[in-house]
């Protein structure tokens, strides 16, 4: 792990000890019902490592991606990543455009002679 990368997991496990106590001291606070921390690991392979290094059982959906959940009471951590990132980016990327084009009115069309 990089020195950085360390610092920041050691910084994000205070901020949540930090957060428990917080809540704790403060009875009148509500809290979720529920709570997801969700990490994107982007591929498959890097979620299948995780989860065993965690000794976690890897799921897959329908698409071939995979997560690896473990609960802590209402919360639950999830890592997930994607068969193929490239394709679900470029998914995103393009249904992001399409959302936009269609909230100004507009139409995305290919261009002269480009793929349709």
């Amino acid at each position: 792990m990089k020195p950085s990368s360390q610092d920041h997991r050691t910084e994000y496990i205070a901020g949540l000890r930090e957060l428990a106590n917080w809540l704790k001291q403060n009875p009148g606070i509500d809290v979720p019902s529920s709570a997801d921390i969700l990490l994107p690991l982007t591929k498959n392979d890097v979620v299948e490592a995780q989860a065993a290094a965690a000794s976690l059982d890897v799921r897959y959906d329908s698409g071939g991606n995979a997560s690896a959940t473990i609960e802590f009471g209402p919360i639950i951590y999830r890592a997930y990543g994607y068969a193929d990132w490239d394709q679900h980016y470029a998914q995103q990327k393009e249904k992001r455009a399409r959302d936009w084009a269609n909230e100004n009115d507009m139409v995305i069309q290919p261009r002269e002679g480009g793929a349709a």
